[in-house]
């Protein structure tokens, strides 16, 4: 009898420790168990049941399991508890089930939901273990955006190890370049260069992508098929927590039609409409630019004025149609006697100016000056129509002794180009700097002799005559002289 009474003991001693454990483990436990008999009333509630519904467990105990789930689904959960109590599953968990639970502050998180049913004393129990999922939720929603992303975006998407190998490519990548996902995960971005670019151009390109961990810019690629575009590319360097590079992501832009209807507005900013050739705009860049080189290489260049002879005579007897189209095919052909070097431009109306750019000398200008002569006399035939006028053609020279800008030196041209109608049409006058200095400094003079008159700056002054033998005076000379504020008395010689 005394040792039936110590093994019945030591099974509930061994029951009560088992039974402390359970409760600790349950107590302990970061998942929220709650147990409850065959009407759902909950029987048990452990601490994590507090921590994620917000009832303490004097609140919950007797409460019925509707009060954590949302009414929407409650006709759920009471199928599923249902189809627990027709099962035999001897203790094992059903299937688990996501769907919602309700807090005590009335809000709503995503659950997930296990329960298991055993044969108790009093009928049917349950245990529900119950897992607040709101981060992994969470997580699947960023993860699912950022697939979405990747795959609907609009922009090329291409993922690289950190030696620059294809992992992954989006849709957009394979219409934008021609390659297909299977084509390009593996290969080297390589696959897409189009040549353009320089060495020097992709070192830069990677020192930024180390040091700033990232890089922006204007690339040209080369599509599948052989075709060249231009792409707006940015290229990042995803880290992990040590800083380490473990992926390259770059997002680019097929911006092709945009750089082509940027290139089409700048031409038609620096053009001319009707001849295609320069205008004033881009006249005075390429003329300084010349200038520029000029006297970095030691050379000459000359600006050459051209005015057409008669043209207003064409306009008036055939009309402007007739006119435009002569104008063109005539600055076709004057831009044929010139070379690569040099620019044509159209000023408007019938003048024309031309920059005659790396000249040994000016005597090597005269021959091209001839040649645009001869250009612009040509006959020229507008459907059965035969026409020829010819040109008055002024030129300058640059550098010049003392130092001239762009505008200066298109005077001087134009200036030529006057001389050369005075003196009979159909031929061309070449700037003499000196002799307009000597011009310049005597219509100077005349303006300040002017403004001494009118601020009396001149004196008149008697030099009497002496007969030297018998020292009388006989008479005397009457002069001016001019008593000049900066350079003191001048003599009427001067």
């Amino acid at each position: 009898m005394a040792a039936r009474t110590a093994e019945l003991k030591a099974s509930l001693d061994q029951l009560a420790a088992s039974l402390a454990n359970s409760q600790a483990l349950t107590a302990s436990a970061a998942d929220a168990i709650i147990t409850s008999d065959a009407t759902q009333t909950i029987l048990s509630w452990n601490a994590a049941a507090e921590r994620i519904f917000g009832y303490t467990e004097s609140e919950a105990l007797g409460q019925g399991l509707s009060l954590i789930i949302p009414p929407h689904y409650r006709a759920r959960h009471e199928f599923s508890m249902g189809r627990e109590c027709s099962a035999d599953r001897k203790g094992r968990a059903g299937k688990a089930l996501e769907l919602a639970g309700l807090t005590k502050a009335g809000l709503e998180l995503p659950i997930e939901l296990s329960v298991s049913s055993w044969n108790g004393t009093h009928g049917k129990m349950f245990a529900a273990i119950i897992r607040d999922i709101t981060e992994r939720k969470r997580s699947q929603e960023e993860i699912q955006l950022a697939a979405s992303v990747f795959t609907f975006a609009r922009e090329g998407i291409m993922i690289t190890d950190p030696q620059g190998t294809i992992l992954q490519v989006n849709e957009s990548f394979s219409r934008i370049t021609g390659y297909s996902r299977e084509e390009a995960v593996g290969q080297s971005p390589r696959i897409l260069r189009s040549g353009r670019q320089d060495p020097p151009f992709y070192a830069a390109l990677w020192r930024g992508l180390i040091e700033n961990a990232h890089w922006s810019g204007e690339i040209w690629n080369r599509h599948k098929d052989g075709t060249v575009f231009v792409e707006l590319l940015t290229i990042s360097a995803v880290k992990d927590n040590q800083g380490h590079t473990r992926q390259y992501v770059a997002l680019f832009t097929d911006i092709t039609l945009q750089k082509q209807h940027q290139h089409q507005l700048e031409h038609i900013a620096h053009h001319d409409a009707l001849t295609d050739l320069p205008n004033r705009t881009l006249l005075s860049d390429r003329l300084q630019q010349a200038m520029v080189r000029a006297q970095r290489q030691g050379q000459k260049l000359a600006v050459v004025f051209i005015d057409l002879d008669g043209f207003k005579t064409i306009n008036d007897r055939y009309g402007h149609e007739i006119g435009d189209r002569f104008l063109i095919a005539l600055a076709a052909r004057m831009k044929q006697a010139l070379r690569e070097v040099d620019t044509l431009a159209r000023m408007g109306g019938d003048e024309f100016v031309a920059v005659l750019a790396d000249l040994i000398d000016s005597a090597s200008s005269l021959t091209m000056l001839d040649r645009l002569l001869t250009a612009a006399s040509q006959a020229v035939e507008v459907d059965t129509l035969v026409l020829q006028i010819s040109a008055s053609i002024g030129a300058t020279f640059y550098p010049q002794a003392q130092e001239l800008d762009a505008d200066q030196l298109l005077r001087q041209a134009d200036q030529a180009m006057y001389q050369a109608k005075v003196a009979g049409k159909n031929r061309y006058h070449v700037f003499d700097a000196e002799q307009d200095s000597s011009i310049r400094v005597h219509h100077e003079s005349v303006e300040r002799i002017r403004l001494a008159l009118q601020q009396n700056e001149f004196v008149l002054c008697y030099q009497p005559k002496v007969n030297m033998r018998s020292g009388k005076v006989i008479g005397a000379e009457a002069l001016v002289r001019w008593q000049h504020p900066d350079r003191a008395l001048l003599s009427p010689a001067t």
